[in-house]
């Protein structure tokens, strides 16, 4: 497993996230000013995001020891989003691999109903960060989102699976000219394809609706 996504509470003597040199991790883009959606749960704002070559860190500006951190790893696939019923505001929209041993466990014994509203408490609090599959980052300055995303491919590309890539499988991230076309949400007669669409064209459902016929 990769690791999906970690609470982080302590910061370098700079106010920045604290890096493994040792593995050369180095930060490649600041971006201030980003609220941060994980999962279902309500967006937290202001933010300071940081782009290292191993993770994505965000960070809160009112309160010292809130931050989140997920490694390229755990990326299953990261896109631009500007359609607003997917959500209100322009945002960077991520994927997230957490599923843990227990989890899958809870798969393979068909008991993994409701799994996405045990990730937050009676207060609407995440209390289990593995679990969260889905994270938005809204920057204030919509216009920053092209070079934020190309930053996002560029460390990404930095960090390849050790264990390879499966055939029909893969990180999920497009290049300059799709996000130009605004690849996810956008009108269907301009080449323009939705997110539901997209996760339809995923060849891992297909792999698995050809398990359960074959069952």
């Amino acid at each position: 497993m990769a690791g999906g996504l970690v609470s982080v509470t302590e910061r370098s003597e700079h106010g920045g996230p604290c890096l493994d040199t040792a593995n050369e991790e180095s930060v490649a883009h600041i971006q201030p000013s980003v609220g941060i959606v994980l999962g279902e749960s309500s967006v937290q704002q202001p933010g300071t995001l940081y782009v290292t070559t191993r993770r994505l860190v965000w960070l809160s500006d009112d309160d010292l020891e809130c931050g989140y951190a997920v490694n390229f790893l755990s990326l299953t696939m990261h896109a631009i989003s500007r359609d607003q019923d997917a959500y209100p505001q322009p945002c960077i929209y991520t994927q997230i691999d957490g599923c843990d041993d227990e989890d899958e466990e809870y798969e393979e014994n068909g008991t993994d109903d409701g799994a996405d509203d045990e990730v937050l408490d009676n207060r609407g609090i995440i209390d289990d960060f593995s679990r969260v599959t889905e994270m938005r980052l809204i920057p204030t300055d919509a216009s920053s989102l092209d070079h934020l995303f190309q930053v996002l491919c560029d460390c990404a590309a930095l960090n390849p699976d050790p264990e390879g890539e499966q055939e029909g499988e893969g990180e999920w991230f497009f290049d300059q000219h799709e996000v130009m076309s605004n690849v996810i949400g956008g009108d269907h007669a301009n080449n323009h394809i939705d997110l539901a669409e997209l996760l339809m064209q995923d060849p891992r459902f297909e792999d698995a609706d050809e398990e359960e016929s074959e069952e």
